[in-house]
């Protein structure tokens, strides 16, 4: 009976050291993350409050290795993520954005990644401050997504061509506003990255605005496909864009 208890206890003990160790390791993993820790920790958590906590541990990693271009365009991306969910300090959050995506550059001038995400919230700052359809805006985004889209246009599921798109399908035509421009990096983005739910949205708007209501049907069924019992925000953000221009279409 005795050698039966000490079995009990030394599995017991065991048992706590082993998540002990798991413990530890986890506290060493968020004070020493690797570039795969943090794509995976941005992936499964969008909340304000995950985003700051990955920012907190991306800082720590350049306060020791500054020179970092892989580390500094995902402090770029969490930034624009964070500025996305926040409302008073939502340019603060695109300055340090276009500041990490920036020095990302300086250190990989052939970084798709950088130049995409200084575009990306360099148009977004513009927009909200209500001068996108200024030419000192519509200039730096375009050029910086071209660049991005000339080095990887893979990049972000086919995010630079998905961007040039919108660009030509938001600006007057006064400005470089082009449907025809806007169709094809849209049918690109789709043709590159078709998992990609906001790619077949893009591509539905630019076919309504060129009357083409059988293709943007198409489109608007593949987003509803793609976006099908999903429990995430921004997918279901994606899909309620889509009934309403599928119902727009049915009248």
């Amino acid at each position: 009976m005795m050698k039966s208890v000490f079995i009990k206890l030394s599995s017991f003990f065991w048992a706590l050291f082993f998540i002990g160790l798991a413990l530890d390791i986890s506290a060493v993993s968020a004070q020493n993350p690797s570039l795969r820790d943090i794509d995976l920790l941005y992936e499964k958590n969008q909340s304000e409050e995950d985003l700051k906590k990955i920012s907190a541990q991306i800082e720590n990693v350049l306060g020791t290795h500054p020179n970092q271009p892989e580390w500094h365009w995902r402090l770029a991306r969490t930034h624009y993520a964070l500025a996305k969910k926040v409302e008073e300090s939502k340019s603060h959050h695109f300055d340090l954005c276009i500041l990490h995506s920036s020095r990302t550059i300086e250190m990989k001038s052939d970084s798709a990644i950088g130049y995409f995400y200084r575009a990306l919230c360099r148009g977004k700052q513009g927009e909200m401050n209500g001068i996108w359809a200024s030419l000192g805006i519509i200039g730096p985004f375009e050029k910086d997504m071209k660049k991005a889209l000339e080095l990887d246009p893979l990049v972000s599921h086919a995010g630079p061509h998905r961007a040039l798109g919108k660009l030509y399908l938001e600006l007057p035509f006064i400005l470089g506003g082009d449907l025809d421009k806007s169709s094809h990096h849209l049918q690109e983005a789709v043709k590159l990255a078709p998992e990609y739910a906001e790619n077949h949205l893009g591509l539905a708007q630019v076919l309504i605005e060129q009357k083409n209501a059988t293709g943007a049907r198409e489109s608007l069924h593949n987003l509803l496909q793609l976006t099908d019992n999903t429990q995430d925000e921004e997918l279901l953000s994606l899909r309620k864009q889509g009934l309403e221009l599928l119902e727009k279409l049915s009248l």
